[in-house]
Formats: structure tokens, C-alpha cells, sequence
């Protein structure tokens, strides 16, 4: 297979997309049969509302951790491991459902769990991408790869609604098991990854067993300066996109609209990223950087173009619009961090990227309930709009272009 031949053709990948695909799926599996029994128990939302807060802190602490054992240990096995612990889980909660003794109290701690082994083996997931495909090809992998997680995502949820409806909510439960199952048994076909040698263009020293902790992975992108200001503007990217999120149940009122059009506006996002996402998989784009800027800057112009929507179709167009140069941004800064991390180190970077990022979420929703108290609609998106426009900026500077041009890490063998 040469350098350029499409993901798709790799079986080892094509494997990986599958496994990926199964545990999208089992998500909606997951948290929309529990959900569904505790309103039916308590009759209340609250307990929804807080698992958001319970996965950022699980990813929190579990991602550093995550990034020290894909770097030290059998990366699928890791994988396949925390897969086999949400299926007991599932089991688990569907055998007290069935029999009468699940108590609301439990859902907590179950659902902290799952939070936890999910954050602890995203970075191993993180790294076999990179380490099953060749570079010139990381672009179109991950595309493909994040493509079909937000459409089994999507899928699942909608398929697992019906499952609860029709076999209950052990039903669907166990269901979900039995996709993970499927991921467990998909994956169990890989190859594990190896590191590439150090003739092979690496320093001897990245290519040694990992033992510096995640002081490695900190170390990686901090000495990196593409790397670090990469990291350092998607968390602000991120950070000020949250609010976004908040504001559109009460953008879709003010448009003189009802929930059901909420649910458009929100849908008309996932529209645009996959669209996105659908023409990366298959394109290859000859100028990165240039893609990563239009990206960032078209998020931009689109939610300030919010300030001035009047109607609902211009609202719908902005925000696909945006979901569109979301995913042209996020797939050119999955390939920057691909290119200039390490394959020794790879998992401990991935880990702390993701530990921070948790980090941010808590943070971003107080700002997002600030931001409502203070300002009227018009002005969040157009303060949302300016701050990226002036993060989308730092792209520009020549370091960061030439570094983006010349991965300061050499290639492996493909």
C-alpha cells in the first residue's frame, strides 16, 4: 500500500473505524435509558443536568492517568479492557432495573465510573489512529474517524429512545452490552502498535519505554512552539465557544420560535460538521494552514453574523455555516498534534491536551451564565465572534506557519 492510498484501505484502520463505530453507538445506550428511569423515578431533570459537570471531572482526573498507561502499556488491550468494564456496567444496571433493586443513588457513582473508564482510554484511542496510518494520510483518517463517531452518535441516540420504548430500559441496556461486545471482539483484530525504531528519523531518547511521567507529555508541548500555541488557542477556541451552547434556547425564543425549531438550531450545527467532516474524509487539502485560518475565522464571522439574524433560516444557514468550519479546524489541529508529538509520548500528551480541556468546561459554563445575566443575545454573539476573530489571528504569525509546514518531529516509517 503507498503513502497515499486512502484509510479505508488499511484493514487495521478500517478495524478501528468499526470498533469506533460500535462504541458511538452504545453512548445514546447508555445515557438515554438511565435518564429515562430517573425522571420515571423522580420525575426530576436535575439529575440529568449534572452529568455533564460528572464526565468533565472524571476526564479530569482520568486522562493524565489514561496517557501513562497507553505510553507504558498494550494500547488495544487498554481499550479493550475499559470496554469490557461499561458492558459489565450495563449488565449490571440492567439485572437491578429488571429485578427491582436499582435505587437512584446508584446512578451516580455508576454513571462516575463510566465517565472515568471512557476518559482513561481516550488517549490510548487517540494514538492508534496515528500509529496505524501513514502521515500523508492523517488528515482523511481522522476525518473518517470523526465522522463516524458524531453519526453513530446521532444514530444511537435516536435508536436507543426506540430500544427503551419497545424492550424497556434493561432492554436497551443490555443492547448497549452487547454493541460493546462487538467493539471488544472488532478491535480484538488489530495489531497492537508499535514504536517505530530509532533509526527511523526519532530521538533515541522519545523512542526509549516512557518513564518520565506525565511531566513527558507536558514537556512535549511546552518545548514545541507550534505545539503549544495550538493547544494553547483551542482551549480558548473551546472555552469561548461554550457559551454558544447556553444561548440558543433562548436565541430560538427571541426569534419569536418554540422548541421544536430549538432543536433545529442546535441539529443545524452536527449538519454543517458533518457535511465538514464528509469532504475531509475524501479530500485531501493541499494547504493545511490555510484551511486551519478559514476555518477558525469562518466560526467566527458565522456566530457574530448572529448579532444581526432575524429569521430563522438565517440563523439555520450561520450556524451550518460554523459547524462546517468547525470541522474544518478540528481536523487540521488533530493532524498538528499528530505531526509533532511523538509516538513514545504520544499517549501522556493526549492525556494532559484532554485533563485541561476538562478542565475548561466548568469554567466556560460560569462564563456562559455571566454572559446571559449581563448581556442581551446580539452582543454575546458578537463578543463570541471578535474573541475568536482575534484567536483565529494568532495562526498568522510566520513561527507558527512555518512550524505548521515543517513538523519539527520526523516522520516515521510509513
Amino acid at each position: 500500500m503507498t503513502g497515499t492510498a486512502h484509510p479505508l484501505r488499511n484493514a487495521a484502520f478500517r478495524a478501528i473505524l468499526l470498533t469506533r463505530l460500535f462504541s458511538a453507538l452504545t453512548g445514546g445506550f447508555y445515557n438515554v435509558p438511565i435518564m429515562w428511569w430517573v425522571l420515571e423515578q423522580t420525575g426530576s431533570g436535575s439529575m440529568i443536568a449534572s452529568v455533564g459537570l460528572v464526565s468533565a471531572l472524571a476526564g479530569l482526573i482520568a486522562a493524565p492517568i489514561g496517557g501513562v498507561l497507553a505510553d507504558r502499556g498494550h494500547k488495544r488491550l487498554l481499550i479493550q479492557a475499559t470496554y469490557v468494564i461499561d458492558a459489565l456496567l450495563l449488565v449490571l444496571m440492567a439485572t437491578l432495573v429488571l429485578g427491582g433493586h436499582m435505587r437512584v443513588g446508584y446512578v451516580f457513582p455508576l454513571l462516575a465510573v463510566t465517565s472515568f473508564v471512557a476518559a482513561l482510554r481516550g488517549p490510548a484511542s487517540s494514538v492508534l489512529v496515528p500509529m496505524t496510518i501513514p502521515r500523508a494520510v492523517y488528515q482523511q483518517g481522522n476525518a473518517m474517524m470523526s465522522l463516524t463517531g458524531s453519526l453513530a452518535s446521532l444514530s444511537g441516540y435516536a435508536l436507543a429512545g426506540a430500544a427503551t420504548g419497545f424492550a424497556g430500559v434493561h432492554g436497551a441496556m443490555l443492547i448497549g452490552a452487547g454493541l460493546l461486545a462487538a467493539a471488544i471482539l472488532t478491535l480484538a483484530t488489530v495489531p497492537e502498535p508499535t514504536l517505530p525504531a530509532a533509526s527511523a528519523g526519532t530521538d533515541p531518547e522519545q523512542a526509549d519505554p516512557p518513564s518520565e511521567g506525565l511531566l513527558a507529555g507536558l514537556g512535549v508541548i511546552w518545548s514545541n512552539p507550534l505545539l503549544f500555541w495550538t493547544f494553547a488557542v483551542s482551549l480558548l477556541l473551546n472555552f469561548v465557544l461554550i457559551p454558544l451552547e447556553v444561548t440558543l434556547a433562548p436565541f430560538a425564543r427571541e426569534l419569536g420560535a418554540g422548541a421544536r425549531e430549538f432543536g433545529f438550531l442546535s441539529a443545524s450545527i452536527s449538519v454543517g460538521q458533518l457535511l465538514g467532516m464528509l469532504a475531509l474524509s475524501t479530500y485531501r487539502v493541499p494547504r493545511p494552514w490555510l484551511a486551519l485560518v478559514g476555518g477558525t475565522f469562518g466560526i467566527a464571522a458565522a456566530i457574530a453574523g448572529l448579532s444581526v439574524a432575524a429569521t430563522l433560516p438565517q440563523a439555520l444557514t450561520l450556524l451550518a455555516l460554523g459547524g462546517l468550519s468547525a470541522a474544518v479546524m478540528n481536523v487540521q489541529l488533530s493532524v498538528v498534534a499528530q505531526l509533532h508529538i511523538p509516538h513514545a509520548v504520544m499517549g501522556r500528551a493526549y492525556g494532559v491536551m484532554n485533563s485541561v480541556s476538562s478542565a475548561v468546561q466548568p469554567l466556560g459554563y460560569a462564563g456562559a451564565a455571566a454572559l446571559l445575566a449581563w448581556l442581551p443575545l446580539h452582543s454575546i454573539f458578537l463578543l463570541i465572534g471578535t474573541l475568536l476573530a482575534l484567536a483565529a489571528a494568532a495562526w498568522l504569525h510566520p513561527t507558527l506557519r512555518v512550524g505548521f509546514e515543517k513538523p519539527m518531529v520526523s516522520p516515521a516509517t510509513d
